[in-house]
């Protein structure tokens, strides 16, 4: 009997973790260009315009890169488009 009452507590612990999530950030490289780095960063929610949304908010003219940043905070997970250049 207090096996059972063990192996049920435990399925239910685990049941409960499960539903939690580790906060975390991943950085994913998404396109490189030909053209300089440089030392201007632009940043903006990713959508179908947020590529050109992000070098207008870093006053890039020339992009060089551009990654997605995922972040995850345990309950919701956003992604943003980083853009490099001059």
């Amino acid at each position: 009997m207090k096996t059972i009452a063990f192996v049920l507590l435990a399925v239910i612990g685990i049941s409960f973790a499960a539903c939690t999530g580790i906060p975390y950030t991943v950085y994913d490289p998404q396109a490189v260009t030909s053209n300089p780095v440089g030392s201007k960063t632009g940043e903006a929610p990713c959508s179908p315009t947020g590529i050109q949304e992000a070098a207008r908010n870093g006053g890039i003219t020339k992009i060089a890169t551009v990654d997605i940043k995922t972040t995850y905070d345990g309950k919701t997970k956003t992604q943003v488009y980083i853009v490099s250049g001059e």
